[in-house]
């Protein structure tokens, strides 16, 4: 299938506690693409997963929805049974393996808020430490959006995933402070797919 600009929207609701729902957005990508975001998603989130599926045709209003739960390989084949049967496009299965995918997409039109986040971390915090209002001015200052605290706290949580992701945190609630872990090759590829991005886009990043 040629990748390309599409009319859809994919909206991915997780249930993260009691009361409590995380939704993550992709816009304008083909459905294979789609495909490989939710898979990314999934390596930010704990089982079990519950997962609501929104796919919305921007030029013809019609939308689907889906619910999918499960281990990570059933949930990636039941999305891409599902994909098939919304937009009648054929897509190759896509193997859970989180390390082989790109981790910074290269349309920033098409990026969710977190992957814009990831973006301006990974291209602009290489050394030392930053907290969540050091995020949100870069970020209004490079995409030009406004980026509200507790969501760049919230994604920055996820980002450092108990010990487990690509930042380390220090301090407590009343002021978290993290740091970029350039020792992993993992986030060395990412900050050069950051840099690459924001190249190509002659977005300029204060660093």
């Amino acid at each position: 299938m040629k990748a390309g600009r599409t009319n859809y929207v994919y909206e991915f609701t997780y249930s993260s506690g009691p009361g409590r729902q995380e939704v993550f957005q992709c816009k304008y990508v083909d459905p294979e693409e789609a495909l490989k975001r939710f898979m990314r998603i999934l390596s930010l989130t704990k089982e079990p997963f519950d997962f609501k599926i929104v796919v919305r045709d921007e030029a013809t209003k019609e939308e689907s929805s889906y619910q999918v739960m499960g281990s990570v390989d059933d949930m990636l084949e039941k999305f891409r049974v599902f994909l098939e049967t919304t937009t009648g496009e054929t897509l190759a299965g896509v193997e859970a393996n989180i390390g082989e995918t790109e981790i910074i997409h290269s349309d920033v039109e098409s990026m969710s808020t977190f992957e814009k986040m990831q973006t301006i971390i990974y291209a602009s915090f290489k050394h030392g430490k930053f907290s969540s209002l050091d995020v949100v001015e870069i970020f209004k200052n490079t995409f030009g959006e406004e980026l509200p605290k507790s969501t760049a706290s919230t994604y920055l949580a996820r980002m450092w995933n108990r010990g487990k992701g690509h930042l380390e945190r220090f301090g407590n609630r009343s002021g978290y402070m993290y740091r970029l872990r350039t020792e992993l090759p993992e986030v060395q590829k990412a900050t050069q797919q950051a840099e690459r991005l924001l190249a190509t886009l002659e977005l300029r990043v204060k660093k």
